[in-house]
């Protein structure tokens, strides 16, 4: 894939006296991994003024090529969002924790270089030329973990920790600074409407987890409830219920294995970086709870150890908003627990099957993104993994015990 303009959209990670060679790209991830945007591993060539020749490794994110791509994502405004993500966001949060004693609040974000909207210098309109230059985290020794069995426990205690702080900064963030907050963050953090699937499509999508709920004889009493949440996954996204607004935070809202890397040494994960923020947002933080939560942690982890994950992640979440400054006696441990209820059975329950599909279709079974069609995401039987099925019955059985559902 050729790059217009590289030479110009990286002048600002150059350094006084180097010379730009030349650069190389080349995909980053394969069909399946991604489907938001175009993903270029990066090797930009520079000589110092000395003649010494240089490399910078970098990953380019850009925008996808199939037009209803651009309509699911909001592309003309998720990406102008993950920049300033980077730009502002992150950037303010942690001059905020340097307030408090700590020297880097956000310390899981991958660190951006440097971004554009368009060749367009004074345009505000984004368009196919849209470009986020970020650091190469695979060169850092940083891993995608498997979507196709999740996180076991450790790494999903680290990664619920990074969560709860993300969350909590906000919140202490807003409590703090309510002025600042609504003028300088909340404009990035605006909801975006979904547009909706095409009837056939949701019908279909309907079909598919209907027939593999069908062969379960203790999910069958609840396939009409599961057909009413598919047919109006839309609907219930698009206009979300009244959540308890002390849990409203920053949000990820697509928070699963292949958006986030950790870092492991003798096998054990000592630290994590979350990625691809287009869809952030003002909302609920139980949106990343119970998405992650089911989308991309291990089977056995959640049939043993589930209870005690929201508690660790609560746990953290207060510890935090402790350090930051924030009074924490309306955060009650059965007002936490409600709001999972809450957003679980509205939005995330629906959100999370949909969403099991493409991430447990088998590699090599998706097409190119340009040759993408929107019923390409609703993929047959054959091409799922062998844990679609038991991952699909216990997110339907716990979800009923839990009031998810």
């Amino acid at each position: 894939m050729e790059i217009q303009e590289f030479e110009h959209f990286i002048k600002p990670i150059i350094k006084n006296g180097d010379k730009f060679v030349s650069y190389e790209c080349k995909r980053l991830l394969q069909p399946g991994e991604n489907y938001g945007s175009i993903m270029l591993e990066v090797t930009i060539k520079l000589t110092n003024k000395d003649g010494k020749e240089e490399s910078i490794h970098c990953v380019a994110k850009a925008c996808p090529p199939v037009g209803f791509l651009w309509d699911i994502f909001n592309t003309k405004v998720t990406f102008k969002k993950e920049i300033e993500l980077y730009n502002t966001i992150v950037p303010t949060l942690n001059d905020f924790g340097r307030e408090h004693g700590i020297d880097k609040l956000i310390d899981f974000i991958a660190e951006s270089k440097c971004a554009r909207i368009s060749l367009d210098p004074n345009s505000t309109e984004v368009d196919e030329n849209a470009l986020l230059l970020l650091e190469n985290l695979k060169l850092e020794g940083y891993t995608t973990g498997d979507r196709f069995i999740g996180f076991d426990l450790e790494s999903t205690q680290l990664l619920l920790r990074d969560l709860a702080t993300m969350h909590s900064s906000m919140i202490a963030f807003r409590s703090a600074k309510p002025e600042f907050f609504e003028k300088k963050m909340l404009p990035y953090l605006d909801r975006h409407l979904l547009k909706e699937f095409p009837e056939d499509v949701q019908r279909e999508a309907v079909n598919k987890v209907l027939t593999v709920l069908k062969t379960m004889p203790e999910c069958v009493p609840y396939l009409s409830k599961v057909e009413d949440k598919i047919l109006n996954m839309f609907v219930a996204i698009n206009n979300p219920p009244k959540t308890n607004e002390i849990f409203t935070t920053i949000t990820h809202n697509d928070f699963w294995v292949n958006n986030t890397m950790l870092k492991y040494v003798n096998g054990k994960p000592i630290s994590n970086k979350i990625v691809d923020f287009q869809i952030i947002e003002h909302s609920s933080l139980a949106n990343d709870l119970v998405f992650f939560l089911y989308s991309s942690v291990e089977l056995s982890v959640l049939e043993n150890d589930i209870e005690n994950l929201l508690e660790y992640y609560y746990n953290h979440f207060i510890s935090s908003l402790k350090k930051l400054g924030t009074d924490v006696t309306p955060y009650s441990y059965p007002a936490f627990l409600e709001e999972c209820i809450l957003v679980g059975k509205s939005i995330q329950w629906t959100h999370v099957v949909f969403m099991l599909s493409p991430i447990m279709t088998l590699k090599g079974k998706v097409k190119e993104l340009a040759d993408l069609e929107m019923t390409d995401l609703l993929v047959d039987e054959t091409s799922l993994h062998d844990n679609y099925n038991k991952k699909l019955k216990f997110i339907l059985l716990d979800s009923v015990k839990r009031g998810w559902f």
